[in-house]
């Protein structure tokens, strides 16, 4: 039942409190990384991550688990090279590349300007990161069935990556909408100026972990 994997995540996450935080500043450290070091950054978030997922599992629940560290790596590394690829492309199309704009000025005569950036190439940027977003979204049961040992090819499993997706995006939906409500409270109460500030640290304490576990726990299931 989808309230039963909620309700366990939420648990093993609050009696292990101090190895979620570990978790939580791993997964930040990692990802920070994969956005400041294109391509190798992405690669290092590739192989390290599975072992910190891997190790949260283990930790918050006691199991023995068989992971499947290279299927777990490439299902990772596949959309975060190319989300490095698609950012490098807008980053080359937004500063490197001007581009020669036709006009004709009063005496009607046809001259040319250079815009900063090129549109066409920032447009294929963000689709490259469309692209991998979508893959990331098929590769899910791949990632977190290769982490629990279920899993040992990379292979796109459409359904049970979607169950995944769904069980993963309600629950950040109903997780944010609880923090919301609290941040007003606290708004309304308290303080208006840091509001905003206990309703991102409560999302990024509560949330990053449990959501992890969600997917862990369903994906065990399928």
């Amino acid at each position: 039942m989808v309230v039963d994997i909620y309700k366990s995540a939420f648990e093993y996450m609050r009696k292990n409190f101090a190895d979620s935080i570990l978790f939580i500043i791993s997964s930040a450290v990692l990802g920070f990384l994969s956005v400041a070091l294109p391509i190798l950054g992405a690669i290092i978030y590739s192989y390290f991550y599975p072992n910190v997922v891997s190790w949260y599992y283990t930790k918050v629940t006691g199991e023995n688990i068989n992971p499947d560290y290279k299927t777990s790596f490439l299902s990772l590394l596949i959309p975060n090279l190319l989300v490095s690829i698609g950012i490098i492309v807008i980053l080359y199309g937004t500063y490197y590349t001007p581009v020669p704009i036709e006009y004709t000025n009063l005496s009607e005569l046809t001259n040319y300007k250079y815009i900063s950036y090129n549109p066409t190439l920032i447009i294929v940027g963000w689709a490259i990161i469309i692209i991998s977003i979508i893959l990331s979204i098929l590769l899910l049961y791949t990632f977190y069935g290769s982490i629990l040992g279920k899993v040992n090819k990379l292979s796109i499993y459409f359904e049970k990556s979607l169950i995944l997706f769904a069980y993963i995006l309600l629950y950040s939906i109903i997780a944010s909408l609880i923090l919301a409500i609290i941040y007003i409270i606290y708004v309304l109460t308290i303080s208006i100026s840091y509001g905003i500030v206990i309703f991102f640290i409560l999302l990024t304490i509560f949330v990053v972990p449990t959501v992890t576990l969600v997917a862990l726990l369903k994906a065990k299931e399928l």
